[in-house]
């Protein structure tokens, strides 16, 4: 018998996904518990400043390029300088768009209750798997060690942010 099968369902569960029992029960209740706006918080800021380091490298980057296709008389530095500006725009909104409903998740503290028998879907890639939750016909992109916690077409409760869709915490229920 493995050591993780010894380890009771929901115990394994919090481990994994770093939640406790406090944080259950403030989600059954619908709503986030300290700790979790606190991580949601975290992530967030680290996510805002990772995304300011690379607008700022994107942007050095497309400049520099411009400029030497422009010196050069090379259309194709300026156009990779060009298309450069352009994913650095996209980036900046896809940051700036998780950035508003992370921020509306805090605000409101609501929590978002999924049941029922939860699938278990690996996508094969070609660099790695992709782990994927399927359950009450939402979606959810897991970690590996967080995806083999869980127990194929079996009834489960999962909480998880309202606008960002956060996974927070899980509880079988049998």
């Amino acid at each position: 018998m493995t050591e993780a099968s010894t380890i009771p369902p929901i115990t394994a569960l919090m481990d994994v996904m770093g939640f406790t029992a406090s944080d259950l029960e403030a989600n059954q209740q619908g709503n986030l518990s300290s700790t979790q706006a606190d991580k949601l918080q975290r992530t967030r800021r680290r996510n805002t400043i990772i995304g300011g380091v690379l607008f700022f490298v994107f942007v050095i980057v497309a400049t520099i390029l411009i400029f030497l296709g422009q010196q050069n008389e090379n259309a194709i530095l300026s156009l990779i300088g060009a298309v450069l500006a352009m994913t650095n725009a996209m980036m900046i909104g896809m940051i700036g768009r998780s950035y508003l409903r992370t921020s509306i998740d805090l605000r409101d503290g609501n929590v978002e209750r999924l049941e029922g028998d939860l699938e278990r879907i690996v996508r094969p890639g070609r660099q790695q798997d992709s782990y994927l939750l399927r359950i009450d016909g939402v979606s959810l992109y897991v970690t590996k060690d967080v995806f083999i916690q869980f127990r194929h077409e079996a009834p489960y409760r999962l909480y998880r942010s309202r606008i960002s869709g956060v996974l927070l915490s899980a509880e079988p229920l049998i």
